[in-house]
């Protein structure tokens, strides 16, 4: 199920996100997604962040570095599409991102950025006029993609994630 608002324009790729994300004013839902990861990063904070469920498989700290990533670049996109960037959205591999910063992380210092970074992604956001929301740049596909989705896309990102941690990880939330 879909937020309704007319606003909302993606390419179809990130509906799994998207729908998970409650309908509300973006700027609170970000705030209100600050103290969500905050909790989370705690109990994660307390395992083996080692930890891949399966040969292959992308470790914890792999993953909470995927998820950095992703909100940064995202962040990025928000930017550029509300400053009227008419460049397009260059879309990211995100396994080659993943091979590339595969290390070992000091989880602390991995938890410390991500709740950095999701504070300033929720300040970048309130900063924003409301009627910016409507703003929409193109993907290097061709795509719109909106100021308002990509804001719920940062949420609904960090929940799907949250979910595969729960479900194959065995993180208890």
């Amino acid at each position: 199920m879909y937020p309704a608002n007319s606003a909302i324009r993606h390419p179809a790729f990130f509906n799994r996100y998207v729908e998970q994300v409650e309908p509300g004013k973006i700027s609170g839902l970000l705030e209100t997604s600050v103290n969500l990861l905050e909790q989370d990063l705690s109990i994660i904070s307390a395992i083996d962040s080692r930890f891949a469920y399966a040969p292959g498989k992308w470790s914890i700290n792999t993953l909470i570095r995927h998820c950095i990533d992703a909100e940064m670049i995202f962040a990025f996109r928000a930017l550029s599409i509300a400053r009227l960037d008419p460049h397009p959205i260059r879309s990211f591999e995100e396994n080659q991102y993943a091979v590339e910063a595969e290390k070992e992380y000091d989880l602390h210092m991995l938890v410390q950025e991500f709740i950095h970074v999701r504070k300033a992604t929720a300040l970048l956001y309130k900063g924003f006029d409301e009627d910016w929301l409507n703003r929409t740049g193109i993907t290097d596909n061709g795509e719109q993609i909106s100021l308002l989705s990509i804001g719920y896309i940062v949420i609904g990102h960090w929940l799907h994630h949250r979910k595969i941690l729960k479900t194959r990880y065995g993180v208890d939330f």
